[in-house]
């Protein structure tokens, strides 16, 4: 059974504002904007490499606030391939990651990203987030496969 949470007040007219929205949250560390980009039942989930299946509000924001806790993480958009509709989007991305520490130590590898908006009453919001690490770092490209994991 889903629960409602109270309505953030960002508004987002387009899924590609809501994850423009999502990757500035992302990169600039703010757990309040990462959490305001979610639809507003217990239902979302967010899955990340080596990490655990997160579902519901609080584990998803404990698990991005442990993230961003560890240090800053630059995000960068490689190559987009997007199915949209009236009422659901599905945006599958390359996205370029590096995660630097307090400590200063870097890391640098790519995700193949699967994010799901849905479109409310008021607003688009997301509903589930995937990544996985892309097998094929060394193979940078501008279009990504048309066939999904």
């Amino acid at each position: 059974m889903s629960r409602r949470l109270k309505a953030p007040k960002s508004m987002f007219g387009s899924a590609s504002e809501l994850e423009a929205a999502f990757y500035a949250a992302l990169s600039q560390s703010d757990i309040d904007a990462m959490m305001a980009v979610w639809t507003h039942d217990e239902d979302i989930i967010c899955i990340l490499p080596n990490m655990p299946y997160t579902q519901g509000h609080i584990e998803v924001r404990e698990l991005w606030d442990n993230l961003f806790n560890i240090g800053t993480i630059e995000a960068h958009i490689l190559a987009t391939h997007t199915f949209d509709n009236l009422l659901t989007a599905v945006h599958t991305l390359l996205v370029h990651i590096k995660i630097t520490t307090h400590q200063g130590q870097s890391q640098t590898f790519n995700l193949h990203t699967t994010q799901v908006y849905l479109k409310s009453e008021q607003s688009w919001r997301m509903s589930v987030y995937h990544a996985t690490i892309a097998q094929d770092n060394n193979k940078l490209t501008d279009v990504l496969p048309s066939l999904l994991h």
